[in-house]
């Protein structure tokens, strides 16, 4: 079964285009191009127990590789919340060709052959985590390849399900809360 790869509504591509527009100017057509819907888990919510299925639609994220072997990311706002998509960033370079390589890895994953999974983007800013998020549409659990993370035990090369994930994921999110609540000029 393949990775499922979620459209962008049409008024996300075409602030989409228009962006590219305002950073690459006129520019060849690009090579493969993803749409990823951005997830975002609160750090105190995560350390109360969130899961995978409490992550809150932010937005969308495009990933672009083009002919000349570059890569690129634009992050948009969530259409549904703001009325249209609104341009939030644009990068180029490594980070884009690390989500492109997990994707291929993503895309190779046994889980991925035998149950239908869509692609999104999930972003824990509390514990400094971004990561493709394998959200299962059949039977089996969600799966989680880290792209930044601060914790060596959620590395460039981890793919976890969602128990290890969370596991991990929590306890770090309790550390980050109880050093928050004992720091004396935190407010």
């Amino acid at each position: 079964m393949p990775l499922i790869f979620v459209p962008p509504p049409p008024p996300v591509y075409s602030t989409y285009e228009q962006s590219l527009l305002d950073f690459m100017g006129p520019h060849p057509p690009a090579a493969q191009v993803y749409h990823l819907p951005v997830g975002t888990l609160g750090l105190a919510e995560l350390a109360a127990g969130a899961k995978l299925a409490d992550v809150v639609p932010t937005g969308c994220r495009i990933l672009a590789s083009w002919p000349d072997a570059t890569w690129t990311s634009c992050e948009m706002t969530n259409p549904t919340l703001y009325g249209n998509a609104k341009f939030r960033n644009f990068t180029a370079g490594g980070l884009a060709g690390v989500a492109f390589a997990r994707i291929g890895q993503a895309q190779a994953l046994d889980a991925v052959r035998s149950e239908d999974y869509e692609l999104h983007f999930l972003s824990v800013p509390g514990i400094y985590l971004e990561a493709l998020h394998l959200v299962c549409k059949g039977k089996g659990g969600d799966l989680v390849l880290p792209l930044v993370s601060i914790d060596p035990q959620l590395g460039l090369d981890a793919v976890c399900d969602e128990a290890t994930f969370l596991a991990i994921a929590r306890a770090s999110a309790a550390a980050r809360v109880r050093m928050t609540s004992t720091d004396p000029l935190s407010s």
